[in-house]
């Protein structure tokens, strides 16, 4: 087992596509280590994902939602959720060797969610949701949701 340390957080952007947004958050395990191209990758099969399993139960769908790219020690994960039934998180994650970081495999059916750096993201994600739609169900301020995000250089 490895002693804890910080990893490298950066809010990148918010990806568009058909009537879904969400926000997406870059994570790094080795701050040096650059896969070229991944920001770009994910943005282009992230549409493909989503529909692919947006499908799978009958709640409440508010489109919206965040990306997590997370260059770990071992592999990429990517950690997708968006926003379902009012309060629940709508999670799935994806997994890419460093030698194929292009190939990305579902491993959600894994059990496998979140890890404790992107933990601190969702935490703060929950509390923009709480703040900006629970509190004001009756007008939600999805503008306000979406142009809020997690600003530390660091996850602790």
């Amino acid at each position: 087992m490895e002693k804890f340390k910080k990893r490298a957080v950066k809010y990148l952007d918010i990806i568009e596509f058909g009537d879904w947004k969400f926000k997406l958050y870059s994570m790094k395990y080795n701050e040096l280590r650059v896969t070229p191209e991944i920001e770009k990758t994910i943005k282009t099969i992230l549409p493909d994902w989503i529909k692919k399993n947006s499908q799978r139960n009958d709640f409440p769908n508010y489109k919206i939602g965040t990306v997590i790219i997370h260059e770990a020690k071992d592999s990429i994960l990517v950690v997708v959720n968006w926003w379902v039934y009012e309060n629940v998180i709508q999670n799935h994650v994806y997994c890419s060797e460093y030698k194929h970081p292009y190939k990305f495999v579902d491993i959600s059916s894994k059990g496998l969610r979140f890890c404790v750096w992107e933990m601190n993201i969702l935490w703060h994600e929950r509390n923009l949701w709480v703040k900006h739609v629970l509190k004001k169900s009756d007008n939600p301020d999805w503008n306000s949701y979406l142009n809020h995000y997690y600003v530390l250089d660091y996850a602790a």
